[in-house]
């Protein structure tokens, strides 16, 4: 029988994150992480959590800044704590195998904790940046206006961050990628995103040296609209990549 949790961990500089956790009695979890101005609230972050969650649990949480947690958001200077707490409780919960299926910054985030520490078995990137510095903000691109009419469509749910410090120092995850070892990453992005062009997921596949896979999605937004956009195609990519490599 399925049951949902909600609560919060504190991570190790005192800031209280809040999670939800789906547990449906499968051996395997994933921890969902949502990027930049999305909450677990965020409709398509909702999504996301359902369609891993056909064959995992799930838990799914809101970075620092975000939703129902505490703190500011540090633009990935910091945020690598918050996915080190959540990972800590899952670990904690016994589960024979652990996947991620990070989200832009979030995505960044388990690229710089994954460097950092072991416990996690798979990892799905999707849109993320090869470089904080190197965010490209085509605002000019008309696939900003669907962002903005997506935004409002849901009038503005799970939206929203309360942003910190921009310039603290951050980690390059086109640097830490390499640091990670037997740990298969794959890479997801769309070629008309306009916030992080698919150039970044090439670096990082390039520089990545474990097992990987790169798709490229034509016509593809940035990060949660994939999931908008094919539903189907992305639930059948994310799950035959856990499939594969947390079995």
């Amino acid at each position: 029988m399925m049951k949902t949790i909600s609560g919060t961990v504190v991570t190790r500089d005192n800031i209280n994150i809040a999670y939800d956790y789906t547990i449906q009695g499968f051996d395997s979890a994933v921890i969902v992480c949502p990027g930049f101005f999305n909450s677990k609230r965020n409709r398509w972050m909702v999504k996301a959590a359902e369609l891993a969650g056909e064959k995992h649990d799930v838990v799914i949480f809101d970075f620092r800044g975000h939703g129902e947690s505490g703190g500011r958001f540090y633009w990935s200077a910091k945020e690598h704590l918050d996915l080190e707490a959540v990972l800590k409780y899952t670990k904690a919960r016994g589960y024979k195998k652990i996947g991620i299926l990070g989200f832009s910054l979030g995505a960044a985030a388990a690229v710089n904790l994954v460097s950092l520490e072991d416990g996690v078995d798979s990892m799905i990137l999707v849109s993320c940046p090869s470089s904080f510095a190197g965010i490209d903000f085509n605002f000019w691109r008309p696939e900003m206006l669907s962002d903005l009419k997506d935004n409002f469509s849901c009038h503005w749910e799970g939206k929203g961050a309360r942003p910190g410090h921009l310039f603290l120092p951050k980690f390059k995850p086109v640097d830490r990628i390499s640091k990670i070892k037997n740990i298969p990453v794959l890479f997801i992005h769309g070629d008309k995103d306009w916030i992080v062009n698919a150039y970044h997921s090439e670096k990082l596949f390039k520089a990545c040296t474990t097992r990987k896979k790169l798709e490229i999605i034509k016509n593809g937004l940035h990060a949660e609209r994939l999931i908008q956009q094919y539903p189907e195609r992305i639930k059948k990519i994310i799950l035959d990549w856990f499939s594969s490599t947390m079995s």
